[in-house]
Formats: C-alpha cells, sequence, structure tokens
C-alpha cells in the first residue's frame, strides 16, 4: 500500500438536493443537447411527410412515418426524465452515507461510508434495480450503493480516478463535478473545503 500523503484527505455528506441538482445539472450539459438534436432532425423528417400528405392526402404510410417520428421524439425525452426520477429513487437509500475522499497530484480516491463512518462490503452491494445504467455514452448514473458489512466479508475498495483526457472538473455554486467521461460522476461539496483547498482542487482535477 502506497505512503503517499494526499494533498486533501476529506470526510463528507452530499444532501439529496444537491445530487438531484448535479444529474440534472449533468443531463442538461451532456444529454439535453443530444437529444435537441436527435428531435430536430426527426421533426424535419416529419415535416417531409407532412408536406408529402398535403400534397396528397391518400398516402397512408406518410401519416404512419410521421406518428414514428413525433412517438421516437417523446421517447427519447421520456426516457431521460424517468432515468432522473430512477436515480432520484435510488440515492435515497443512501442520502445519509458519508464519503472520504483524498486528492493526490495525480489521482483522487472515493470511499463510500455508512452514516455511521463505518466500512461498506462488496458482498453486501444493493442489487442492480439500485444501481441506474448508462447506456453507453454518458446519459445516466453509475454509483456504488453497497449495504453494510458483513462481518466475513470483503471491504469495499475506494474508487480510483486517475486524472487525464478522460476526467472533467465541472464547478457549479455549491459543489465540484468530477466527471469520467462515459461512466459516471463524482460530487465534491464545495463547503467541505477552505477556499484554499478549492483552488487546490481546480489546479488539480483535469478539465
Amino acid at each position: 500500500m502506497s505512503s503517499e500523503k494526499p494533498l486533501i484527505e476529506r470526510r463528507y455528506h452530499i444532501p439529496l438536493a444537491m445530487f438531484q441538482e448535479a444529474f440534472r445539472s449533468f443531463q442538461k450539459k451532456y444529454v439535453y443537447p443530444r437529444n435537441i438534436v436527435l428531435s430536430v432532425v426527426l421533426a424535419a423528417v416529419a415535416g417531409v411527410y407532412v408536406k408529402a400528405v398535403v400534397d396528397d392526402p391518400s398516402q397512408k404510410l406518410a401519416y404512419l412515418l410521421i406518428v414514428a417520428c413525433a412517438a421516437m421524439i417523446l421517447i427519447t425525452w421520456y426516457n431521460t426524465f424517468k432515468l432522473r426520477r430512477s436515480v432520484t429513487e435510488a440515492l435515497r437509500e443512501v442520502e445519509n452515507d458519508t464519503y472520504e475522499m483524498k486528492l493526490y497530484p495525480d489521482r483522487m480516491t472515493v470511499l463510500a461510508k455508512d452514516p455511521e463512518g463505518g466500512d461498506y462490503v462488496i458482498e453486501e452491494r444493493k442489487p442492480a434495480e439500485a444501481q441506474p445504467e448508462t447506456d453507453g455514452d454518458g446519459n445516466g448514473f453509475q454509483q456504488i450503493f453497497p449495504e453494510k458489512p458483513a462481518e466475513d466479508a470483503e471491504l469495499l475498495e475506494p474508487t480510483e480516478i486517475r486524472f487525464g483526457k478522460n476526467v472533467k472538473l465541472h464547478e457549479y455554486g455549491s459543489f465540484f463535478m468530477v466527471y469520467i467521461v462515459r461512466q459516471n460522476f463524482y460530487l465534491l461539496p464545495k463547503e467541505a473545503f477552505n477556499a484554499e483547498e478549492q483552488t487546490l482542487i481546480r489546479n488539480t482535477v483535469s478539465r
């Protein structure tokens, strides 16, 4: 085990409201633009068939294609908001957890702790429904929601995030978002760090 001393070592709690705000911000930045482009393309395609129907109302296939385009637009946005609701429900089960973060010059580690600050274990993680999945394009939120430890179980290891081009730092009013591209993100509440530490986080974590 490395004896390297971290630049910052801190335990903190993330309120559910902050998780919700972060996921909305994440979707607005990474999901909404793609949804908008897809919606515009589908609307343009539907417009072509609308013109065809106006020119020749007997074209039944055109009606079906118009409905199909509209349905695809609705499903795209519905799934986006449905995922947000699913994530919120999953997070309710861990909203009292604490997190232990260690920042190093080239990486950071994050470890979930139970509300009393105890360790979680690998064997007792929540089932799949408590872990919203991504669709491979970074549209979801993948996080570890483990249960309380059993005495003979293996302790959960910290998640290590190596800084580089696939790690981006986004700053919002009350938190930093460390985003691992197309995988997941981690939150660092600003209130847990003083001004000097916040500057160190900005200058250390890749943007």
